[in-house]
């Protein structure tokens, strides 16, 4: 690692910010997952603005909404979730500098962070500078190309942030670990995780990749169903029928649902006996399940008796308690998820 890093380690070691980090996350009851969640939750923020205005100059989500209007909109809700996740990361590298500092993907995941916010402020400040300047033919693939950029870069972000755990995974992979069996019967879960492909996945990169795709997924899930759940408690984009807000959406919604379960059984496989025992997971199970089913049910009932053409009739059926049951599910969902590596 460069010297800076190793300086910076240093700095912190011993230090009161980090005797601080370690008293919050050693002694407050429940701290270390409840600060993950709201991490997580900043990443589900940023990619409901950042990720979602950039697929939005690309023209693949959010028709209805004008550029100039959509950039103004997401502007505070990003700095929000990003001084959010500033402070809570802040407890985890001050707390284990060295662990941070000393760690090349840590460093990738700052360049790669660095790089997005900068790349962000610039499309920012030339749009303050000139209304609808990002809206202008001429400018338009500029645009576009820096859209991809900026999606591939926080991309990398959280790659970065979800494989600093698993540099082990990068340096020394396993591929292949011992079955598990003793003179007892082995049970149908047990059995599961001695598949090949579980102890394929348990052990070698996949697993991380996999982790890695669920959570970009997840957050992918709940900042696109912020924007619905807001819009139907009237907090943002009041001036877009929330109707024509749905249809742009839930796209999306369904598409990163089925990518975050379909990484999640993966990963399940893996510890299946375990993670049945685990009442984090069996509670993750029950408000996934709350969540996606309240999904469901406004997705193939509820729009079946709204005029999807009439916002007075999604008024009419009383659906704003929806939303906000459904921010407080995928809320519990996230920090339940959290709890899962917690609980041995």
């Amino acid at each position: 690692m460069p010297e800076f890093f190793n300086s910076l380690a240093s700095l912190f070691t011993g230090s009161s910010l980090q005797k601080g980090a370690l008293w919050a996350l050693n002694t407050l009851p429940g701290f270390p997952p409840i600060i993950q969640t709201v991490h997580i939750l900043g990443i589900a923020v940023i990619m409901g603005t950042a990720v979602l205005l950039n697929l939005r100059i690309l023209g693949l989500a959010l028709p209805s909404q004008s550029l100039s209007r959509m950039t103004d909109r997401v502007i505070p809700w990003f700095w929000i979730a990003f001084l959010s996740n500033i402070i809570s990361g802040a407890f985890f590298v001050f707390a284990r500098p060295i662990r941070y500092f000393n760690n090349p993907v840590f460093a990738s995941k700052l360049v790669f962070l660095i790089a997005a916010v900068l790349l962000l402020v610039l499309f920012f400040v030339l749009h303050k500078q000139q209304p609808g300047y990002w809206e202008q033919e001429q400018r338009k693939w500029l645009a576009r190309i820096m859209a991809i950029i900026s999606i591939l870069l926080w991309l990398g972000v959280c790659t970065g942030g979800r494989w600093i755990a698993y540099l082990e995974y990068l340096q020394y992979p396993l591929w292949t670990i011992e079955p598990y069996y003793d003179d007892n019967l082995v049970s149908f879960w047990v059995g599961v995780e001695n598949w090949g492909l579980s102890q394929i996945i348990a052990a070698t990169n996949w697993f991380p990749t996999l982790e890695t795709i669920h959570v970009i997924a997840a957050a992918m899930v709940v900042g696109s169903v912020a924007w619905m759940d807001l819009r139907l408690l009237g907090l943002t984009v009041t001036d877009t029928p929330f109707p024509v807000l749905y249809r742009e959406l839930i796209r999306w919604t369904w598409g990163a649902f089925a990518v975050a379960a379909t990484t999640g059984l993966g990963m399940f496989i893996t510890r299946a006996a375990g993670h049945l025992e685990n009442p984090a997971f069996i509670a993750k199970g029950m408000l996934l399940a709350l969540a996606g089913g309240n999904m469901a049910w406004f997705h193939f009932k509820l729009s079946h008796r709204i005029d999807l053409e009439d916002e007075d009739s999604v008024s009419r059926y009383g659906v704003s308690i929806s939303g906000f049951f459904s921010l407080i599910l995928w809320c519990g969902v996230m920090l339940a998820g959290r709890w899962i590596g917690h609980i041995v």
